[in-house]
């Protein structure tokens, strides 16, 4: 029987978390350059190291499967220690061709203003962010999302947090915020072309009351 490990985040396990970032996000389709994907996610994952006052990995067989962020108000960030160095990351994205800083620049750019336009006017009515989920293709079916949450849940419990959100799109399995009782509460949509290519996704924002 595999052994399923639910722990605190180490150093070491950092560039382990970005391999499966890559892994389910598939950016290799859209980016060729490999020294750009790297700085790519590490940029983009910098603010949730920068903001989590709470983190779980999931292990299995040794490997990390999965890994959940989260955050209360007020709580002190217990993540910086783990940040990279953006220097040579950001010296990449600026070397990298117009296209790739292009795209990069949309994505995040556009991402940004669906969670602006998502939370606005209701921002103030949570004390508490699910910030990051993702899981390998080796997690799914074994409950290890919903282990994670539940650690994740314990500690906003733990903090007498009243109310909850979390980003997902129609790209992501949101299915799994609503079997674990999340409501779904706005949606909008988002387009970014990648290499002439259209992306385009519904971005939604979902809340958890806990008391």
């Amino acid at each position: 029987m595999s052994e399923i490990i639910i722990r605190d985040i180490k150093p070491e396990d950092i560039d382990h978390i970005k391999n499966v970032v890559r892994e389910v996000w598939d950016w290799e389709g859209a980016f060729k350059d490999e020294d750009f994907i790297e700085a790519a996610v590490t940029i983009y994952f910098t603010p949730v190291l920068h903001e989590a006052t709470f983190g779980r990995v999931a292990v299995l067989d040794g490997n990390v499967v999965g890994v959940i962020f989260g955050a209360v108000k007020g709580e002190k960030p217990q993540y910086k220690h783990l940040l990279d160095d953006l220097t040579p990351h950001i010296l990449t994205m600026i070397q990298s061709k117009e296209s790739n800083r292009q795209g990069m620049y949309d994505y995040m750019t556009y991402q940004n203003q669906a969670y602006e336009a998502l939370l606005d006017g209701v921002k103030d009515e949570y004390d508490g962010v699910l910030d990051f989920l993702v899981l390998s293709e080796a997690a799914h079916g074994k409950g290890i999302g919903w282990k994670l949450w539940l650690a994740l849940k314990k500690y906003f419990e733990e903090k007498n947090t009243a109310k909850v959100y979390v980003f997902s799109d129609n790209e992501c399995n949101f299915k799994f915020y609503e079997k674990q009782g999340f409501d779904r509460r706005r949606k909008t949509d988002m387009l970014v072309v990648f290499s002439g290519v259209d992306d385009a996704t519904e971005q939604y924002l979902y809340e958890y009351i806990l008391r």
